[in-house]
């Protein structure tokens, strides 16, 4: 399994760094409530929607400032607490599916191939987890409100589903065809493992004490709550999750021995 990409160092690459007198602006923003917050990260977006843009740093500190806001002033409650299990639940099932699947498929695609296939020169697969944003149907309501209705849920959902670095990305699995594999090798000569599976990743935001009943977090709960500018009142509240595995068969067309010519008529 090929090294993954950081979400901290995604996030310090994404820096001020194009913000002119950014710690002014952040002590600007860091003083406005919820709801005021929201509405400039509303207008920010329409702006950096018709921009084109690749990034905004002002967007990107207010919703960073927003999770912190958000984060900050939890409220752990029985309904909170549940849905932070079925979210760690949801990635840890599935992120072991879907290892599970590329496994199954890389040992097969390295049968293939020692086996002589004519059309497979070289192969990819490719395993991810996202949590796409639709519509309002693809953001859970819930009985209570921690936020007391400061929160545009929604709308939330639809500026980090567009500007936050795609998950499948940071947390997936690749594999692809390497000279001296055989499909026969074991799980750990193949590197179809997963080393972060051995960690409890119930630090940082994770080890409030309303947690600890939840025995086990995996990485990507981690990577979720913790990383991304995704708040817990976010998380809880995502609905639909996908899993995908791909498998992509190369050919690298006519292959011309040493020495040989292309012949023009």
């Amino acid at each position: 399994m090929d090294g993954l990409l950081d979400a901290k160092s995604i996030k310090q690459y994404n820096s001020f760094a194009m913000l002119e007198n950014w710690k002014e602006y952040y002590d600007e923003i860091e003083k406005l409530s919820l709801s005021e917050l929201e509405t400039r990260i509303k207008g920010l977006y329409l702006e950096f929607q018709r921009s084109k843009s690749v990034r905004d740093d002002r967007l990107q500190a207010c919703l960073t400032q927003r999770k912190r806001l958000i984060d900050r002033n939890f409220k752990f409650t029985p309904e909170t607490v549940r849905h932070i299990e079925r979210v760690n639940r949801i990635l840890t099932e599935g992120s072991a599916m879907v290892l599970n699947r590329c496994g199954l498929l890389f040992r097969q695609m390295l049968k293939l191939k020692q086996e002589g296939d004519d059309f497979l020169d070289d192969f990819d697969i490719e395993g991810s987890m996202s949590f796409p944003f639709g519509d309002e149907e693809s953001v859970l309501v819930l009985g209570e409100d921690e936020n007391s209705g400061q929160s545009d849920y929604v709308a939330m959902a639809d500026v980090l589903d567009y500007t936050s670095p795609d998950f499948g990305i940071l947390s997936g699995f690749h594999f692809s065809y390497s000279e001296g594999l055989d499909w026969q090798m074991s799980d750990e000569e193949l590197r179809i493992k997963d080393d972060r599976l051995d960690f409890n990743w119930n630090i940082e935001l994770l080890d409030a004490p309303e947690l600890s009943a939840i025995e086990y977090f995996c990485y990507w709960s981690h990577l979720l709550f913790v990383d991304m500018d995704y708040s817990i009142s976010d998380v809880i509240r995502l609905k639909n999750f996908r899993f995908e595995v791909k498998v992509t068969h190369q050919n690298w067309g006519e292959k011309l021995l040493p020495g040989s010519q292309i012949s023009a008529e």
